[in-house]
């Protein structure tokens, strides 16, 4: 009876080791990741809807810590609330990625820069509602979220990675992340400026190929000329990688990141189409972040791995 009680009180013990040994910091980090994408889209659904300043005060919602049972009010407090979840889910990788590689100063680096990154966003996500959701604020919100994320996914792929040899930067897949990232930032200043409708079909505009003489209209055009300029690097980027032979990873996330972009490009046009329909506004930031993050992870993940992409095997 003994040994059966004995055997029973470190059955738990043991299931739990099962679970943590299963359970490995890489797990965590592209959960962290995955957490930290929900969040950008759940933000692209405050700024679909118009509910940025719902909550006109902050860290509180009305002055209160429950607010009042309205919809818009409700989508932007979720919106702090999932961001406080992956805040706190932030700082346990940070911490834990410190302490467990102390023999690694680029994951050491990479953990101080994302957990430093948290921070302003933090601040800067309280700024939005202090200014009013303006464009600039919105925009540089939006671009510490990318930078987050970016840092987060350096992260999990350096976790994942097999061995500890590295490859050279390459300049394209650079230039056609600085691209996509343009894309997005310019995206987000047409959205809050209300540039969206500046002109009433697609691909051309208002049935001319020169833009309106009006900042609605300039913002418009920009934005399409830095779609266009993307699709092109995308492309490129692709073709150059089926090319030389990229490995398996990097032919089918860059497979993936065209795709997603083509996607993109057909929600954008649906935009016009649709008179912004709420549902395309926030797919069409959904894939566009999807797009960066998908590129992010192939070079990040080629470079961790010692692999090409776009340049011949050494």
């Amino acid at each position: 009876m003994t040994a059966t009680v004995a055997g029973d009180a470190r059955r738990p013990t043991g299931l739990v080791s099962r679970l943590r040994d299963s359970f490995h910091l890489r797990h965590y980090a592209l959960l962290t990741v995955i957490a930290t994408y929900t969040l950008i889209v759940v933000g692209g659904v405050v700024r679909s809807t118009n509910s940025g300043t719902a909550c006109p005060d902050w860290p509180l919602c009305h002055g209160q810590i429950v607010p009042p049972a309205e919809t818009k009010v409700w989508i932007e407090f979720t919106h702090r609330l999932v961001a406080s979840a992956v805040g706190f889910l932030i700082l346990g990788l940070v911490v834990t990625a410190w302490r467990r590689y102390k023999d690694d100063a680029t994951m050491r680096r990479a953990a101080v820069a994302a957990g430093v990154i948290l921070g302003i966003q933090v601040l800067v996500g309280g700024a939005t509602v202090g200014t009013e959701t303006a464009a600039g604020v919105v925009a540089i919100h939006l671009t510490i979220a990318l930078s987050l994320i970016s840092t987060l996914i350096f992260i999990t792929t350096r976790l994942f990675r097999d061995g500890v040899v590295t490859s050279a930067a390459e300049v394209l897949p650079i230039v056609v992340a600085l691209g996509v990232f343009a894309l997005i930032i310019s995206g987000a200043f047409v959205s809050q400026r209300n540039a969206g409708l500046a002109y009433p079909d697609w691909p051309l505009f208002d049935g001319k190929v020169t833009p309106a003489d009006s900042e609605a209209g300039y913002l418009h055009y920009g934005h399409r000329f830095v779609a266009g300029i993307a699709a092109l690097l995308m492309v490129w980027l692709w073709i150059k990688g089926v090319r030389v032979g990229a490995p398996g990873i990097v032919t089918w996330g860059l497979t993936a990141a065209l795709l997603l972009f083509v996607a993109q490009v057909l929600l954008g046009a649906a935009n016009v189409w649709l008179d912004l329909a709420t549902s395309v506004r926030i797919l069409h930031l959904a894939l566009a972040s999807a797009v960066w993050a998908v590129l992010v992870f192939t070079m990040t993940s080629a470079w961790q791995n010692g692999l090409h992409v776009a340049k011949g095997a050494p």
